[in-house]
């Protein structure tokens, strides 16, 4: 059984389901912010896990260190096990807190690969699963760059490390699971 089927059973309300069309919704709906990501998934089988609504565990400091990002992406393609964190932005900036939550998310995934292996008895080793992380949003801001940026959806606009991570920046309503195992 995959990782992502595996999660799937162990967390129910959290996960999303495709829907019929081979797509997976992403959304965020706060205050001023409502956004929509489409994620197409064709006929790989995505896990896809809300993490907005989750902290770390309560045994830590409040603050910084229990955000994390909106979700968490799992699917395998080709052969190779994929984990996708990804933060939804109505608006991109040059902020480095979306980039903060990104990276204090991962530490979910090792949890989460630690409760599958204790609940089915197999060692999941998280290291051999490749790990992507992703801003996306609808729209930069107008300080976002000071170059010309041409937008064109479903393409990686930006590619930056940020202390220890990688972090993809693209803009578009829609997503492929290509552009999101290619970065």
């Amino acid at each position: 059984m995959s990782l992502g089927r595996k999660l799937e059973e162990l967390l129910a309300e959290k996960v999303l389901e495709s829907q019929a069309e081979g797509t997976v919704t992403l959304r965020e709906r706060q205050r001023e912010s409502r956004m929509r990501i489409s994620v197409a998934t064709s006929s790989v089988p995505v896990t896809a896990i809300r993490l907005s609504k989750t902290s770390h565990s309560s045994l830590l400091r409040d603050g910084p260190t229990k955000r994390v990002c909106d979700y968490l992406l799992i699917f395998a393609l080709d052969g190779i096990d994929y984990a996708v964190f990804i933060e939804l932005k109505k608006t991109l900036s040059d902020k480095h807190k979306p980039r903060e939550q990104l990276r204090r998310s991962l530490p979910f995934l090792a949890y989460l690969c630690s409760v599958c292996s204790v609940e089915y008895g197999n060692a999941i080793d998280s290291s051999r699963v490749c790990i992507r992380y992703f801003r996306v949003g609808e729209k930069l801001s107008e300080r976002f760059d000071r170059q010309f940026v041409r937008v064109v959806p479903n393409r990686i606009i930006r590619r930056e490390e940020y202390k220890d991570i990688v972090v993809n920046t693209l803009i578009g309503p829609r997503i492929t699971l290509a552009t999101l195992s290619r970065a």
